[in-house]
C-alpha cells in the first residue's frame, strides 16, 4: 500500500523562518562583540560587564511571557511589526550613542522587542507545522536561527575588521528593516490564530500563567534545564574575553564562533534524525553532557585550535538539545495557548542568562584579568561542573516523569 504524501509547510511558516534569519543575523552581529564593546568602547569593568549582559539577556528572556500572550491578542502579524520597529530605534540608539546609560537603555528597547518576536515566530512554527512534522518544523526553525548567526557574525568580523567595532550595529539595523518589510508585505497571520476580539483579559492572562506554573512537571522542567543556557551564554560572555586577553588579542573572534552555527546549519536535519528515537529528556540531558564537555575542552586545550574544538562540540550538543527542547515545550500548550506557553519556554533561559552573566563577570575578574595572571582552565572547569550537575538533575527529572505517567497509568 502506497504511503499517503507528507502535508506541506505553508508559505507563512517559510517567510517565519526567513524573517527569524534576518532577525538572528542582526542580532548575534551586535551580540558576538557586546562584551568586547562594552569593556574597550563604552568602558564598563568586567563585573559590571557581566551584570549589563545577563541583565540583558534576562529582561530579553522573560519579555515573551508578557509578549507573547499580548501577541495572541493583538494578532502575531502587529507583534512583528512592534518588534521589527523597536529593533530598528534599539539598535540606531546604540550606534548613535556609546555612553553607559544610552547603551543600558537601548539594549532595553531590544530586549523588549524581541518579547514580542520570539513567542510569535515560535507560536507560528506550532501553528503551520503539519501534523506529524512538528519536530521538523522546527528543526528548520533552528537551522534558520544558526544560519542567521553565521551571516550576522560574519558581516560583523568584516565590520569590526576594515571599519570599527561601533559600526557593526550598522548590520543590524540593515536587517531589522528588512524584516519589518516582510512582517509587512509578505507574513499572513496563521488560519487559528484567533483575533483581537477573541483574545484573553490581563485577568485571564495572569490566571493562565498561574495555572500553567503550577504544573509541578512543567515548572520543575523550565528549571532543571535552564543549566544548558547558563553553559551556551558563556560563549558570548566569557569567551570573547578570554580569547582576546589570553590567546591573541588579534584573534578573528567572530570567525572562530561561526564554527557553531555553521556546523548547526548543516548538520541539524541529520542529528535531529539520530536522535528522533530518543525520549525528549532523555536526548536534551544528553546535549547538556556533550556541552559540559565542550567547556572542559576550552579550558584544558589553550589556543586557538581548542577554542574551535569546544565550539565544534557544542554545537553538536545544541543540535541534540535545542529542537527537542522547543517540541517539547509545545507539547504542554493547550489549544490556542501557543504564545503563552512558548513565552514561558524563555524561562530557562532567562534563569540561565542572569546567573550566567553575574558569575561571568566575577569569574573574568579573578581569572581573566585585562592585567595579571591567568587561569583560564579553572573558569571553563567551574562551567563545565554545573553543566553536570545540570545533567544530573535532568536525569533525576526524567525518572521522576516516567515514575509519575506510569502511576497515573495504573
Amino acid at each position: 500500500m502506497t504511503a499517503s504524501p507528507k502535508q506541506p509547510f505553508p508559505r507563512t511558516f517559510y517567510y517565519a523562518n526567513a524573517i527569524e534569519l534576518l532577525e538572528r543575523l542582526a542580532h548575534y552581529g551586535v551580540y558576538v562583540g557586546l562584551a568586547l564593546y562594552l569593556s574597550n568602547v563604552v568602558k564598563f569593568t568586567d563585573p559590571e560587564v557581566g551584570i549589563v549582559l545577563g541583565n540583558f539577556r534576562f529582561v530579553g528572556s522573560m519579555a515573551p511571557i508578557p509578549c507573547g500572550a499580548i501577541a495572541d491578542r493583538i494578532t502575531f502579524k502587529r507583534s512583528l511589526i512592534i518588534a521589527f520597529l523597536g529593533y530598528a530605534v534599539g539598535y540606531s540608539c546604540l550606534l548613535a550613542f556609546p555612553s553607559k546609560v544610552p547603551v543600558i537603555l537601548s539594549l532595553a528597547v531590544v530586549a523588549i522587542s524581541g518579547g514580542f518576536l520570539k513567542p510569535v515566530i515560535t507560536g507560528t512554527v506550532v501553528r503551520t507545522s503539519p501534523p506529524g512534522r512538528e519536530a521538523e518544523g522546527f528543526g528548520i526553525f533552528y537551522r534558520m536561527v544558526n544560519s542567521g548567526s553565521v551571516v550576522g557574525k560574519s558581516l560583523a568580523y568584516l565590520v569590526r575588521t576594515f571599519v570599527a567595532l561601533r559600526l557593526v550595529a550598522a548590520t543590524s539595523i540593515a536587517a531589522s528593516l528588512g524584516a519589518l518589510g516582510l512582517a509587512i508585505f509578505a507574513y499572513t497571520e496563521p488560519a487559528d490564530a484567533g483575533d483581537k476580539a477573541k483574545g484573553p483579559g490581563l485577568q485571564v492572562v495572569l490566571r493562565g500563567y498561574t495555572t500553567a506554573l503550577r504544573n509541578v512537571r512543567f515548572a520543575s522542567f523550565l528549571v532543571v534545564f535552564a543549566g544548558f543556557y547558563f553553559m551556551a551564554e558563556q560563549f558570548y560572555f566569557t569567551f570573547p574575553q578570554y580569547v582576546t586577553r589570553h590567546i591573541d588579542a588579534k584573534a578573528p573572534l567572530e570567525i572562530i564562533t561561526l564554527i557553531n552555527p555553521a556546523l548547526i546549519a548543516i548538520f541539524q536535519g541529520f542529528v535531529t534524525n539520530a536522535v528522533k528515537r530518543l525520549k525528549p529528556v532523555t536526548a536534551m540531558t544528553l546535549g547538556v553532557v556533550i556541552g559540559s564537555i565542550s567547556m572542559l575542552v576550552m579550558g584544558s586545550f589553550q589556543s586557538l585550535a581548542g577554542a574551535c574544538l569546544s565550539g565544534a562540540i557544542f554545537a553538536f550538543a545544541e543540535m541534540t538539545f535545542s529542537h527537542r527542547f522547543y517540541a517539547h515545550i509545545a507539547s504542554f500548550a493547550p489549544k490556542g495557548k501557543a504564545g503563552m506557553y512558548m513565552g514561558l519556554a524563555f524561562v530557562p533561559f532567562a534563569i540561565g542568562a542572569w546567573i550566567g552573566g553575574q558569575a561571568s563577570g566575577f569569574l573574568v575578574a579573578k581569572y581573566l584579568p585585562k592585567v595579571g595572571p591567568r587561569d583560564p582552565f579553572a573558569i571553563w572547569s567551574i562551567y563545565a561542573g554545573l553543566g553536570l550537575v545540570c545533567a544530573l538533575a535532568m536525569a533525576v527529572y526524567g525518572v521522576a516523569t516516567r515514575v509519575e505517567a506510569k502511576s497515573r497509568e495504573a
